[in-house]
């Protein structure tokens, strides 16, 4: 689904943007929430890209586990990360300099997140029942 996936990174593009600019303004909730909705959307780019459900905050971190294994790398710290900048939206309790730390840590997370999209996508074999489990939710058992 490459359409659908452009319009998500074009999302994820604009929302950075936007939080940013609510950072430089003071608006500190509103900047968290808008970092959130970046990664979100970088999340759900590429779930599109591949076919799989991304519908629920629960299947964005497993699409994150799942990239995240192929790769071994750190998405999910910086995701949690994107997920505190939601949870800050709600509470206001993060002070502003980690909201910026957020905000600049959920734009490596989307650099990242494109360079797994736009990656020949690696040979995954589930080790654990914890990875079958994710892989089902994320194809509706259809992988």
């Amino acid at each position: 689904m490459p359409q659908k996936s452009d319009g998500y990174i074009k999302g994820s593009q604009e929302l950075i943007g936007q939080a940013r600019a609510e950072f430089a303004q003071g608006d500190f909730r509103q900047a968290s929430e808008k970092a959130w909705g970046a990664a979100a959307q970088g999340v759900k780019a590429l779930a599109a890209e591949r076919n799989w459900n991304h519908d629920t905050h629960s299947l964005l971190f497993d699409v994150v586990g799942q990239v995240n294994d192929e790769r071994r790398g750190r998405l999910l710290g910086m995701f949690a990360a994107a997920h505190q900048l939601h949870i800050n939206f709600y509470e206001d309790w993060l002070e502003p300099a980690n909201v910026q730390e957020g905000i600049d840590t959920v734009a490596v997370f989307l650099q990242r997140m494109e360079r797994a999209r736009r990656a020949r996508r690696p040979r995954f074999t589930p080790r654990t029942d914890r990875q079958q489990s994710r892989m089902e939710r994320l194809t509706g058992g259809r992988h």
